[in-house]
């Protein structure tokens, strides 16, 4: 009995672990309601089956997104965006590169992500949790997998512009880009507290934080209602 029972909790810590990131969803549909007053994992459903075709529809990654400080511009097609992925697991994104353009440090707490090469040449490489730097060179049509949680990035390290077009198993996947969350948090993390982690000044602290702050650095995949 005592062996059986172990066995069961072996399966069941198993089973946790290889599950979807999002939940599966329990009926075909339930598109997004962004006016519901409701507090939910995610959005409640529209009522009385009151969605439409363009609710299953988005242009959110047809055109470059804003630009920031590390030279990518970064597009979104997410629940927030979309209202018909609430529920179903995924979305999209699409990172385009100037030349030498980083896709920093970052990671998604809620979702794997893979990555398809659409134009140029990239360096993409993710930190597992044993501190190992898996890295490859990725080209025009080459596909590349990071794993849920793990810090990853991407490096245009190709003579022109790059574009990478992003899957997530996530309808909102989250992004902690490491830089903007040690240097720019709101409120800020007492600067002692980060010199002490970087083993560096607070002098050289707070010039980071100077070139940072004040500066579009917008990275979010959580974009808001469009």
């Amino acid at each position: 009995m005592i062996l059986f029972k172990v066995a069961i909790t072996i399966l069941t810590i198993t089973f946790n672990k290889v599950s979807a990131s999002d939940p599966d969803p329990l009926q075909d549909i339930c598109v997004a309601d962004y006016n519901s007053s409701i507090t939910v994992n995610g959005f409640s459903c529209k009522r009385n089956f009151t969605f439409t075709p363009e609710d299953f529809a988005s242009m959110g990654i047809a055109q470059p997104g804003e630009p920031n400080i590390f030279g990518t511009r970064v597009a979104v097609a997410n629940v927030f965006n979309m209202p018909g992925l609430n529920t179903l697991g995924m979305s999209w994104s699409r990172v385009d590169f100037d030349p030498d353009g980083l896709n920093p440090p970052h990671t998604h707490p809620r979702a794997t992500e893979i990555i398809f090469v659409l134009e140029g040449q990239l360096r993409a490489g993710f930190i597992t949790t044993d501190n190992v730097f898996v890295n490859k060179l990725i080209t025009k049509g080459e596909v590349f997998v990071f794993p849920r949680g793990l810090i990853h990035f991407s490096f245009n390290v190709g003579r022109g512009n790059a574009t990478i077009i992003v899957a997530f198993n996530s309808q909102n996947p989250g992004v902690q880009v490491i830089a903007l969350s040690m240097f720019a948090s709101r409120p800020q993390i007492p600067d002692d507290v980060v010199a002490r982690a970087f083993q560096t000044s607070v002098e050289e602290v707070r010039a980071i934080r100077a070139r940072l702050v004040p500066t579009n650095v917008t990275m979010e995949h959580n974009q808001a209602i469009m």
